[in-house]
């Protein structure tokens, strides 16, 4: 099966964590780059000479160089690519939590455009587009001959501009057409609501510069109204986003000064060990943090929980601060810096792998959850694709490692939920197993011990 995957909230939302750096300000890793020998260069520049002189079509010179770099980054794994002036433009203002568009994640499967999430509140969510939607026509114009990117900026345009979007929905296989306005988006990164009286359920959708205060004021503002009795993170479907806002999430919950995740790489650069912040960093909520710390909890993931939500994931279980409930997440566990080439033009490259507090990658394996509650509903289908299924991805170094965990997959809990649901809703029934689980297990705890 062929798969191209770009991970793009219409435009280029930063769904992985990208490290940027600077090439004219030397903090571009440093070391001895390797020469191509002459006969490579001649043979380059022979093919590029055939090609230059024999297709049945003049091509530019330039477009030629960039395919040929283009082909070579994209080529090493799925997430490495060469930014031409519009790709570098795009990934360099995907940190902000705003961009235009229709609010929709999309991948390029089999020749289709698919989409794969929808942010909540967005036109496209509003509208009706769902997970799975095939989109065959955008404005009457037939997407199976489009790349991923030329589909994507037909969908893009001015703020208030509409767009018509031809969907195949499967199950029962229905064509709908959809009128959309256009908006810029604003991703929210939590929501909270207190269910069962006393328990707060709060939602982490996107990584940002904010979240963790964001989280902290959800907290104070839900504790004020009523003394809050256990927590529930919902990770599922967030894709990722900043790593420096995910060290902040995990060491809310963990100890000071613990480590979080580690990257490492063949450059020394790229090897770094990331703690949570010391006790100083809370000193303007040291009762929230504290109840934050010591607060019965559980963590919700799917395959739609990518890479910075695995690393808040893993060092929450890798401490045993709380037990994971859900699908096993996308596994993706590798690192990408942007390196200019110049003012205009750069490379998206994976640099180095992350690993757990524990030492393990997370890369095409994923985090394996504790209690595995899988959602079998036909809209969640399309989104099982993860990190193990997209052609040319980097393997997961500890392989030795895997009968262990495949063996202790086998033996944890696993339930099967049939029905549709929507994240945190009266009818998101994976929630309401998850929670049935965590307040047998809190039961069964208290009641050990008094027994001691």
């Amino acid at each position: 099966m062929k798969i191209k995957r770009l991970f793009i909230f219409l435009v280029l939302c930063c769904c992985f964590t990208i490290l940027f750096f600077n090439a004219r300000s030397g903090s571009l890793p440093q070391k001895s780059y390797s020469v191509l020998p002459l006969d490579e260069l001649r043979y380059f520049s022979n093919v590029f000479a055939i090609i230059k002189n024999n297709y049945v079509e003049n091509i530019d010179d330039k477009v030629m160089i960039d395919n040929a770099i283009s082909g070579m980054a994209s080529n090493l794994d799925p997430h490495s690519s060469y930014l031409n002036m519009d790709d570098y433009k795009e990934i360099q203002s995907v940190t902000n939590g705003k961009f235009g568009g229709l609010g929709i994640e999309v991948s390029f499967i089999d020749g289709l455009i698919n989409v794969i999430s929808v942010i909540e509140g967005s036109p496209a969510d509003l509208a009706g587009i769902i997970q799975g939607d095939q989109i065959i026509k955008i404005d009457h114009v037939l997407t199976q001959r489009m790349t991923l990117h030329e589909a994507v900026k037909m969908m893009r345009g001015e703020p208030g501009s509409s767009v018509v979007l031809s969907i195949l929905r499967q199950k029962p296989d229905t064509i709908l057409v959809f009128n959309i306005v256009r908006e810029v988006v604003k991703i929210d990164s939590v929501r909270s609501k207190m269910i069962n009286g006393d328990v707060l359920y709060m939602r982490i959708m996107h990584f940002q510069e904010k979240t963790m205060l964001e989280m902290i004021e959800h907290f104070k503002q839900m504790n004020n109204q009523k003394e809050i009795r256990a927590l529930i993170l919902d990770l599922r479907d967030n894709p990722g986003g900043l790593l420096s806002s995910a060290i902040e999430v995990a060491g809310v919950f963990l100890d000071s000064e613990a480590l979080i995740v580690s990257t490492r790489g063949r450059t020394v650069e790229s090897n770094i060990d990331y703690f949570s912040c010391n006790e100083c960093c809370y000193s303007s909520f040291t009762n929230i943090r504290s109840s934050l710390r010591n607060i019965p909890m559980l963590v919700l993931v799917n395959s739609g929980s990518a890479s910075a939500s695995e690393i808040v994931a893993g060092a929450i279980q890798d401490y045993d601060r709380a037990k994971i409930f859900g699908d096993i997440t996308f596994g993706k566990g590798s690192v990408q810096a942007v390196l200019p080439l110049d003012n205009f033009t750069g490379l998206k490259l994976t640099i180095s792998r992350y690993f757990t507090p524990l030492g393990k990658s997370i890369q095409a394996e994923g985090i394996h959850p504790d209690y595995i509650i899988i959602d079998d509903s036909s809209s969640a289908l399309s989104f099982k694709r993860r990190e193990v299924d997209l052609k040319g991805h980097l393997s997961n170094i500890n392989d030795n490692l895997l009968p262990e965990i495949d063996m202790r997959e086998s033996q944890i809990n696993q339930f099967h939920v049939r029905k549709d649901f929507n994240f945190g809703d009266d009818n998101d029934f994976q929630l309401k197993q998850a929670i049935h689980i965590f307040f047998d297990l809190l039961s069964d705890n208290e009641d050990s011990r008094k027994k001691d």
